[in-house]
């Protein structure tokens, strides 16, 4: 599944370029930059003549010059993966009357493939896009290409450390953590070291999604695997135990026996993280699992009377969903594109109308002067892995190849 949706986003770059080549204009002088909005700053990168007029690696525009440019739009589209896009943007439209604004709320997958074919066919519906870049191929395949742009405003940007905004717009995060019936374990977290999930008394009691039918979690496992996790993981063994890890045969590094172990354990797989989460929150139960889901889930316990609690597990919970807004390149309607981004980010005047609808338990803002949702654990004391977008990218196949081998 995974090797699938990576072979139909190359091609669909791959007709992305091909398209923009014969369609001629600024667009034919488009290489491949590593980092387009430093290379834009450097001037060491040609400008496209959209580029030029879009002005969209300016990084000092103001409120108040984007809405008098915005207003001469008239419009701007977004296409989102959230259904609370519709609120932000009957928000905007008070904000910034003389703009009108259309949401369409998508899931991811069928997100970048819309936005996609309408580019392929020179359509630009879109101007804004709300998504994650699960496994790097949005930087990899579609910033580094300039098809699309990380729109950068310097006095936001600010607010939000480098490591967040240096491959990405970021809006605000989202995890993949271990929960566990607050009510069956009152005291506190049945487990605390990442590792517990493989040991013998939680034999298949540990509910997931399984990484080969979904990206994000493909993603997830991933991300063990890479940069300083795996030596990580390999302390964290020798802390538990009082050993030093022994790695398997075919296992690379800690993180790929740590995946083996997990495996091994057999662990439930579900098809949803909400069915996680009500297996877990479910009251009333005398031995529950433990599972993986998406932290979002834990803002539904009020309205659904559960009892679900998240574990901040050492060494690390995983690498940080990232939501991330981006410009599409050739939009119609750039100026507004980019008031409605700093909007959503939160603005600078106080008014944070356009980020409180994402503000909300299970996740965090990236910004230092925003409070996270009541009843939040400050971001910074949670255990989370660095995301590198190419790092995932050029090892999710190999880490899914090894699940896959595993039977």
């Amino acid at each position: 599944m995974l090797q699938h949706k990576r072979v139909l986003a190359g091609l669909m770059a791959a007709a992305m370029m091909a398209s923009m080549t014969a369609c001629g204009g600024g667009d034919t002088s488009v290489e491949l930059i590593d980092n387009p909005n430093q290379a834009a700053a450097d001037g060491t990168m040609e400008l496209t003549e959209w580029e030029q007029s879009s002005g969209i690696f300016n990084t000092d525009d103001t409120d108040e010059e984007l809405y008098e440019l915005a207003k001469q739009e008239g419009k701007v589209t977004i296409y989102s993966i959230s259904s609370r896009i519709s609120k932000v943007a009957d928000a905007f439209m008070k904000k910034y009357p003389g703009i009108e604004i259309e949401s369409f709320d998508i899931s991811n997958n069928e997100l970048l493939e819309k936005v996609s074919r309408e580019y392929d066919a020179d359509q630009h519906v879109a101007d804004v896009i709300h998504l994650k870049d699960e496994d790097g191929t949005l930087y990899n395949e579609y910033v580094k290409a300039r098809k699309f742009y990380n729109y950068k405003p310097a006095d936001i940007l600010s607010h939000i450390d480098e490591t967040y905004s240096e491959v990405q717009t970021p809006m605000y995060i989202e995890l993949i953590q271990l929960f566990y019936n607050a009510e069956a374990y009152p005291d506190s977290a049945p487990i605390s070291n990442i590792w517990e999930v493989t040991l013998p008394e939680w034999k298949g009691r540990v509910m997931m999604q399984n990484p080969l039918d979904n990206l994000s979690w493909g993603s997830w496992i991933t991300g063990f695997c890479v940069g300083d996790t795996p030596d990580m993981l390999a302390e964290a063994y020798k802390e538990l135990t009082g050993e030093e890890l022994e790695l398997s045969e075919g296992c690379e590094n800690a993180g790929y026996e740590f995946l083996k172990r997990l495996h091994d354990n057999e662990p439930i797989f579900a098809s949803s993280s909400d069915e996680i989460a009500e297996s877990i929150g479910t009251k009333g139960q005398d031995n529950p699992p433990i599972g993986f889901c998406s932290s979002g889930k834990l803002r539904k316990n009020v309205d659904n009377d559960w009892c679900l609690a998240p574990i901040n597990l050492y060494p690390t919970t995983g690498i940080p969903a990232i939501n991330t807004l981006y410009v599409v390149g050739e939009c119609e309607h750039p100026n507004a594109a980019k008031l409605l981004i700093r909007f959503m980010m939160g603005g600078v005047d106080g008014d944070t109308s356009g980020y409180d609808e994402f503000n909300t338990l299970g996740g965090w803002p990236v910004r230092d002067d925003i409070e996270p949702a009541e009843g939040s654990t400050p971001f910074d004391e949670l255990n989370v892995s660095a995301f590198d977008p190419t790092a995932i990218y050029e090892t999710i196949n190999p880490v899914r190849d090894f699940w896959t081998m595993m039977g």
